[in-house]
């Protein structure tokens, strides 16, 4: 698993799954134009970046009951990727429901488990499809100060630890909750996006030496200068901005087929 950014004093992290895609397999019925959804976390970058083999997008959005994010936050994930791929089709989002899991706090295991029980949603033919799940509850590394708010663990799949989001927005002293979703679930789309050099070169050295997979510019979304905060300062910290790609994070995707 890696770490992922604090954003300005938020913990995340990524995690990498190796496997392969194959042709048409009689026990698995994959076509073979179909992607892989089991790859590495950024190896699917440009397909994703690039209109050269996929033209459109679908997320399948899966949330626990009571567990959905927000509207707006949705939407300005959906300007964020219109700003930075090539998608002439359009970006879509499929929201669905699922009943709560029982689960306790999840392992990356289990997430990707349930993504295998529940992915409806498959790149073939023109579209890349993305599986986001938001969770009703924390990933079971935490430990006190030190949370996970998000994961990037596949080529195309990401998990939301909702609730903890929620436990730290929105209240007293705390950012906004639109904030801290937008910050979060733009960071990890970034990571299947390939950044920081995980699948999208570097046009330039500008990966954090201490925090691989993380850019070294101060203020920039992918940065990672802190690794734990303290929810009582979380409104001092993000104030009521939200973190944006730095030149260079954006000059790689953008080599990379990226606008």
């Amino acid at each position: 698993m890696r770490k992922i950014f604090q954003l300005l004093c938020l913990l995340i992290i990524i995690t990498s799954l190796n496997a392969c895609s194959s042709d048409k397999d009689q026990d698995n019925g994959v076509n073979s134009d179909e992607l892989s959804y089991t790859l590495n976390t950024g190896a699917s970058a440009n397909e994703l970046l690039s209109d050269s083999r996929f033209s459109k997008i679908i997320i399948e959005a899966i949330y626990v009951d009571g567990f959905k994010p927000e509207q707006a936050s949705l939407n300005n994930l959906l300007s964020f990727l219109n700003d930075r791929l090539h998608k002439p089709g359009g970006i879509s989002i499929i929201e669905r429901e699922i009943p709560a899991q029982a689960l306790g706090t999840y392992s990356i295991t289990e997430v990707r488990q349930l993504e295998d029980n529940i992915r409806t949603q498959f790149s073939v033919d023109d579209t890349l499809a993305i599986f986001v799940l938001f969770t009703d509850d924390s990933n079971e590394n935490d430990s006190g100060n030190s949370v996970i708010l998000g994961t990037a663990y596949r080529n195309t799949s990401l998990v939301m630890f909702q609730k903890t989001i929620e436990e730290l927005s929105g209240g007293l002293n705390q950012p906004s909750r639109v904030n801290v979703e937008t910050a979060v679930y733009e960071h990890e789309f970034a990571h299947i996006m390939g950044l920081v050099n995980i699948g999208t070169a570097l046009q330039s050295d500008h990966e954090d030496d201490t925090n691989s997979a993380h850019c070294n510019v101060d203020g920039c979304l992918m940065n990672a200068q802190l690794e734990t905060f303290n929810p009582l300062n979380m409104m001092n910290i993000m104030g009521s901005g939200i973190a944006q790609l730095d030149a260079q994070c954006i000059a790689d995707l953008q080599a990379n087929g990226g606008k």
